[in-house]
């Protein structure tokens, strides 16, 4: 992966009609506690980050891979009440399946430093490392990653009942509490498949990372290794 392989995916209205009506589904049936204490405002801006990663990549293979897609969300039958099963889509002829993971460039940094420096977010441990989820049991085949230069909004709600009634009345009113504009440039940084994870397990170290509000644990899997969106769309139409 170089800078000149990172691609600004594009943001439709079908997208961020589809992102809007689900973010507010996952909203109301989401533990704030889940990976670390967030505020009401937080989590929705958390939320819709994630969603628009997927969906904006999920719409480009659409339109670019000759290979049928299953969104998970389109296909759930617990009415969003619960987390994803480990995977968010998936593609080709084998049904591969894919996880998509969203993240804000660390003090801004530039796009050379994220590849130098970063990896896909692949979890590892959910608990600080008391219970481990191993790569051979990791649920996805690819793992994708999607950076945002942007500044995710905390404030504005202190109450989270309060804001689940607000944005149920009315969910165009999302996109002004988080200002959601600022997602609308959504940056394909790579991804990368379970073997190549298994064997950064075994050759790399450390092999996990963290960082300090959160209590889950990452696996290696570094940038810089990462293959390319042509690249992607190839794998998906050939399998």
């Amino acid at each position: 992966m170089t800078t000149g392989d990172v691609v600004i995916l594009p943001v439709t209205e079908k997208v961020i009609s589809k992102t809007t009506v689900n973010t507010i589904k996952k909203f109301n049936h989401t533990d704030p506690s889940r990976m670390y204490g967030r505020a009401p405002v937080e989590l929705l801006d958390n939320i819709y980050m994630g969603d628009l990663a997927k969906n904006s990549l999920l719409d480009y293979l659409q339109a670019n891979a000759c290979c049928p897609f299953i969104d998970y969300d389109e296909v759930r039958t617990d009415d969003f009440h619960n987390a994803d099963p480990g995977w968010d889509f998936k593609a080709g002829q084998e049904q591969i399946k894919t996880e998509v993971k969203s993240s804000i460039p660390t003090h801004s940094e530039s796009r050379q430093a994220i590849i130098d420096k970063r990896d896909i977010k692949v979890t590892a441990s959910h608990d600080k490392g008391n219970s481990w989820i191993e790569p051979a049991d990791l649920e996805s085949d690819i793992h994708v990653q999607v950076y945002f230069y942007a500044r995710p909004y905390k404030k504005g709600y202190s109450d989270f009942a309060a804001l689940h009634q607000d944005l149920n009345a009315d969910n165009q009113a999302l996109h002004r509490i988080i200002n959601s504009k600022k997602y609308d440039q959504p940056l394909f940084f790579g991804w990368n498949t379970k073997q190549s994870i298994i064997q950064f397990a075994r050759t790399l170290q450390p092999d996990t990372w963290s960082f300090g509000k959160t209590s889950r644990v990452y696996r290696r899997c570094p940038i810089k290794e990462a293959m390319t969106l042509l690249q992607l769309v190839e794998y998906f139409n050939t399998h």
